[in-house]
């Protein structure tokens, strides 16, 4: 499965990238696994609050990511 992560705002400075493709032995993984799997690779983000959308669409952490999914992780931001 390959999968394209994208960081925005704060999270770029921590990833040190904008976008990334990850590739993975997987069909399907949830996106609390993704989750996981990132913050072990950049430690900072553990410490970090942020959410994640899957294809345009905010996520829970139980859904399904599948094969040319992308993944966005989205720093806190405020409306006005």
């Amino acid at each position: 499965m390959t999968i394209t992560l994208k960081y925005f705002g704060s999270l770029v400075d921590i990833t040190q990238k904008k976008e990334e493709i990850f590739s993975m032995e997987e069909n399907k993984m949830s996106v609390s696994f993704l989750k996981s799997k990132m913050e072990t690779t950049y430690e900072k983000l553990k410490n970090t609050n942020y959410s994640i959308a899957v294809n345009q669409a905010m996520s829970s952490l139980d859904n399904t990511i599948k094969d040319q999914d992308v993944i966005a992780f989205l720093p806190p931001f405020a409306g006005g």
